[in-house]
């Protein structure tokens, strides 16, 4: 199990980059593997060029990690996610345009009606915080509640899922309604 979600993470990395939800190294991703460990993506590494071996096995309670290879400078954020949903396996933190606008303007996003099945009535936003700080865990936690999005402050945004997949199409999606209001 473990070996094949290592795998889609490469996957899913990959489908960021083509989509055009991440440029170069920025964002990241997270799947919950168990109750007390997660598989990050490392820090700094290009999404085109990683391998299996590459993702971080983060303790959730402890952001301790396995290995040489540091995890996303972001962890703390995923595994807040983690803590907070015992409904959510995966978490995505990118800075894709359209949510970036929202972020930027420390707006909380209006939600179209063919995504508020998924994202209610507003994609809240998340009060500023330094990336990789405790406050931005709290905040963004706190912002995203029950909801499967936020947009984080001058910052980005976090999908969640109960897997890949789902997290994947919740990024998409998410970046689609930004697009759709902004245009």
């Amino acid at each position: 199990m473990e070996e094949q979600l290592r795998e889609m993470l490469v996957a899913y990395g990959r489908r960021l980059v083509e989509s055009g939800l991440v440029q170069g190294t920025w964002g990241n991703i997270s799947v919950r593997l168990d109750e007390r460990y997660m598989l990050t993506t490392p820090s700094g590494l290009d999404y085109m060029r990683l391998t299996p071996d590459d993702m971080v096995k983060v303790e959730i309670s402890t952001l301790e990690y396995e290995g040489a290879i540091r995890p996303t400078s972001e962890k703390g954020l995923h595994a807040a996610i983690y803590q907070g949903r015992s409904d959510v396996g995966a978490v995505i933190h990118t800075h894709a345009k359209y949510c970036s606008v929202f972020a930027a303007a420390r707006k909380d996003m209006p939600v179209l009606d063919d995504f508020r099945s998924i994202f209610g009535d507003v994609i809240r936003l998340a009060p500023y915080a330094l990336a990789g700080s405790k406050a931005l865990m709290k905040n963004t936690a706190a912002a995203l509640g029950d909801n499967f999005g936020a947009i984080m402050a001058s910052h980005g945004m976090v999908a969640c899922g109960r897997d890949l997949e789902e997290a994947f199409e919740n990024c998409v999606r998410m970046e689609e309604n930004g697009r759709r209001q902004l245009l």
